[in-house]
């Protein structure tokens, strides 16, 4: 497997200690996993998380997106986040976001940056990997199963087992697992290669029975595409004020809310049908009953 760009030991440490440092900040200690908690603890950051399932092109494939601006009343932070991954895929995208929202880089923050930096998407995906997954706490949990850190004589069916219960816990994507065990060298390049040639996803695969026959609800939501339409609730929140405040229309309101397949309903309002609506409807009715005639 060829590997584009390689980070430095000064780096790795680096990122481990950023990572560290920011799984303190959100009061998440030891060997306790963040998982879907990515969404709750962003909001904390007061991220705004747009969910869209941006359905692409394998050659242009989003996973998520930050957009950072300010404005006169202070900077304003959204990440999009592309719900038709599974859902794995979506936790860890949020956390390759976080780390771009905490070192400000990439696009969003670079005006004159067109393409994507590669040194820079690799730490951040070796942040979300180490925020998501702590070095040590896969140490402990590699020489608890097998006594060893050395897993050279370990067999590929004993470490898909091991990774199914690492899956099971943490909810990372089974191929950030098997990056995770090769990048802190407990296996060699070799076993890697074996290992992404796994169809993870695929119920029938090797790998797949293992799993889903191990925690078979966790592999259905971790393999799932969520398909949704959300937006921070404290966002709805703010276009409900902005409506009762007098700030947009009722039919802004509306269109607002329709963005997100929601309804002034939904949130208890009774709208008034305005008269120009009233006339469609009036038409839309009319003309009904004249083709029935």
């Amino acid at each position: 497997m060829k590997h584009d760009i390689v980070l430095t030991e000064e780096q790795i440490v680096e990122i481990k200690k950023l990572a560290d440092n920011t799984r303190k900040e959100f009061g998440i200690f030891g060997d306790v996993p963040i998982a879907k908690d990515i969404f709750m603890l962003l909001e904390k950051k007061d991220i705004i998380i747009c969910q869209y399932p941006f359905q692409t092109e394998k050659e242009s494939h989003m996973d998520a997106n930050i957009t950072w601006f300010e404005t006169k009343y202070g900077s304003i932070t959204f990440i999009g986040l592309n719900t038709s991954l599974y859902y794995d895929e979506q936790i860890f995208a949020l956390a390759h976001e976080l780390y771009h929202f905490i070192t400000k880089t990439g696009k969003a923050y670079e005006a004159d940056e067109e393409d994507e930096n590669k040194l820079t998407e690799k730490k951040a995906d070796r942040f979300a990997a180490e925020l998501l997954l702590p070095d040590d706490v896969l140490r402990s949990k590699v020489v608890s199963q097998f006594r060893s850190s050395d897993l050279s004589l370990v067999t590929e069916l004993q470490l898909m087992r091991f990774i199914a219960r690492l899956q099971e816990e943490w909810w990372l994507p089974y191929r950030s697992i098997v990056f995770r065990i090769w990048e802190e060298g407990y296996i060699g390049e070799d076993m890697l290669d074996s290992l992404f040639r796994v169809d993870a996803r695929n119920a029938d695969s090797r790998y797949g029975k293992i799993f889903s026959n191990m925690a078979q609800e966790c592999y259905r939501i971790l393999n799932e595409r969520t398909e949704c339409i959300e937006i921070s609730s404290h966002i709805l929140e703010m276009f409900i004020q902005n409506y009762e405040d007098g700030y947009i229309t009722e039919d802004d309101f509306a269109e607002l809310l329709g963005l997100f397949g929601k309804a002034p309903e939904d949130f208890g309002f009774e709208l008034c049908v305005s008269a120009e609506d009233m006339e469609e409807l009036e038409e839309l009715f009319e003309g009904g009953d004249a083709d029935e005639g």
